[in-house]
Order: structure tokens, then C-alpha cells, then sequence
């Protein structure tokens, strides 16, 4: 016969090994990089459209979100690796769709090509790109975008952050970038510069939209009461009260 305190310690190794699955089931580590105003930090604090958007869907459904700042390719490949991840605001496009579990859309998806003012040699039309230094942020969908338009990579001026490429920008090192408008707003604001600096040129893309984009490994309960609280807050109207605050 077990020892009686062998017994309870086997029980004890049990209960705690089933507290720490339940655990780690109810939470999800969440990436995103800084791109205002969908995901910044703030005073030490991550916020964001979509990061409200996060915290309001985890909160409905009772997991806890712990969110991390990180430059984008390395969220994107963790995410692609770890069950109970996700990553944001991520692009939902075809050579991303068997990657990701997805949630959304969070928000709809318009991007333009940006130039300096001043400059008088710009592209007009999408091929003409290919004739001009283009500013991307490593790993972002424009990059995928850029190549499908058949804009060669050595075109291509790679940064790990959205503010990385408008210090270029601003600097004469690129032509041109591309971003959505809210986007941009945010950039010349956090950077100081006048919405006159920059001339927006014509719209790149407009596919698709803005998601959740969680590692297939996750549990799928939590995927599908995402969803579902990501739906009703549509329906009920604090999706849309959230996105106008910014």
C-alpha cells in the first residue's frame, strides 16, 4: 500500500499540474508592434484601437490578455509557433490564411502611398512603384502587396517600425511609404511634423481587413467566444464607440 504521504503528495502534483492547464488555457499572450493609432505605448502602457478592442473581447469572455510590444516580425513568428497566441493588427491576405486562427475583422483595411511634399518626381499609378524607394516595415502585408504588383525587393527599404520608415521618409532616404490614413494622421502627429509635410498620392489596397490572427494550436473554444463577443459588440455598438474615441 502507497504511504499516505506519498498519496497526498501525488494528489497535491496532480491538482496543481490540472490548476496550471487551467490556467494557461484561460490566458493568451498577445504581440503587436507600435503602430499608432492601432497599437502604441503610452507612459509604459500598451494602447491602441485594437489593443481596446482586445482587452474588451478578453474581458467578455473571462481570459486574461497578456499583451507584449515587440517588433513585428518577431511577434508574427512567435505567434506562428506558440498555442495560445495571437498577434495584431494583423492583415488577413490568401498566403496568410492556413497560418492563422482568425478573429474579425477588428477594423477595415485601406492603405495609400504616401510621398515627402516638395518632390516632384512621384509615382502616379502602382506599377510605377517599382521605379521608386519604397519604405516598409519588415514583415508587414504591404511587403506581400508591394511584390504581387510586381515591385522588385530591391526596391524595397526595410525598418522594424512604422516610425522607423517615417524617420526615413522624412529624411530623403525613401520616395515613398505606404499606410492607412489614420495611420499617417498618427505618424506626423507623434513625430511633429505638419500633415502638409507629406502628399498622399493614391490608394494601394484596399482587400481583406484588419484581424486577430491567433496560432492554430490554440484552444478552439477560445477562438470561437472570441468571435462570438467580437460579433456582439458590433451588433450592440460599443465596437464602433470604441474606434471613435481615436
Amino acid at each position: 500500500m502507497i504511504p499516505l504521504r506519498q498519496r497526498c503528495l501525488f494528489a497535491l502534483l496532480v491538482l496543481t499540474s490540472v490548476l496550471s492547464a487551467s490556467a494557461s488555457a484561460d490566458t493568451l499572450t498577445a504581440y503587436t508592434e507600435e503602430w499608432p493609432p492601432y497599437n502604441y505605448t503610452e507612459g509604459g502602457v500598451i494602447k491602441g484601437i485594437a489593443t481596446d478592442i482586445l482587452h474588451a473581447v478578453c474581458a467578455e469572455i473571462k481570459i486574461n490578455c497578456a499583451i507584449n510590444m515587440v517588433p513585428w516580425a518577431r511577434g508574427y513568428a512567435l505567434t506562428l509557433s506558440t498555442p495560445n497566441t495571437l498577434v495584431y493588427t494583423t492583415a488577413r491576405k490568401a498566403e496568410r490564411e492556413k497560418a492563422f486562427a482568425w478573429v474579425g475583422p477588428i477594423l477595415p483595411r485601406t492603405t495609400w502611398v504616401y510621398a515627402r511634399s516638395g518632390v516632384d518626381a512621384v509615382p502616379d499609378t502602382v506599377s510605377a512603384l517599382q521605379h521608386f524607394r519604397i519604405g516598409v516595415v519588415r514583415g508587414e502585408a504591404s511587403t506581400a502587396d508591394l511584390q504581387a504588383a510586381k515591385v522588385p525587393l530591391s526596391a524595397l527599404v526595410f525598418e522594424n517600425s512604422d516610425a522607423g520608415v517615417m524617420k526615413l521618409l522624412n529624411a530623403g532616404l525613401v520616395d515613398v511609404m505606404i499606410n492607412t490614413e489614420a495611420g499617417m494622421a498618427w505618424n506626423l502627429k507623434l513625430t511633429g511634423m505638419e500633415p502638409r509635410a507629406v502628399k498622399k498620392l493614391f490608394k494601394f489596397n484596399d482587400d481583406g481587413g484588419y484581424y486577430f490572427a491567433l496560432n492554430l494550436r490554440t484552444d478552439p473554444a477560445i477562438i470561437a467566444n472570441m468571435q462570438s463577443a467580437l460579433d456582439a459588440m458590433r451588433r450592440d455598438g460599443r465596437l464602433q464607440a470604441l474606434i471613435r474615441r481615436y
